[in-house]
């Protein structure tokens, strides 16, 4: 008589800390590193925000923020250089800081 135990031998156990664990590194997967901008496209960012501000145009900031990169789009309200950081007002009116070294692009929108 053959006492096979069938699936009962092939269900996993997995126990909460696991579960816990295997969802953070999925996170951590989706993660990035921060972009490095050379001069060239540095100046090419600085010249488009100037542009924008000039002509009251919108534009999409890409920010690298904790390993993703989010996006706000709006109007370069204010360039403080000496804390800086950009102030973009958005379609809502409100304004948010964003700090020089958090800017991976800047496009027209």
């Amino acid at each position: 008589m053959i006492r096979d135990r069938g699936n009962i031998k092939w269900t996993a156990i997995m126990l909460p800390e696991h579960v816990a664990a295997v969802k953070q590194e999925v996170i951590n997967l989706e993660k990035v590193k921060q972009p490095i901008l050379d001069e060239d496209r540095l100046t090419e960012i600085e010249m488009l925000i100037h542009e924008a501000m000039e002509y009251n145009l919108q534009l999409e900031f890409k920010l690298f923020k904790k390993g993703y990169i989010e996006s706000i789009i709006g109007h370069t309200h204010f360039i403080d250089y000496i804390k800086n950081e950009f102030r973009i007002k958005d379609k809502d009116n409100l304004i948010h800081k964003i700090p020089f070294q958090k800017i991976v692009d800047v496009q027209k929108v």
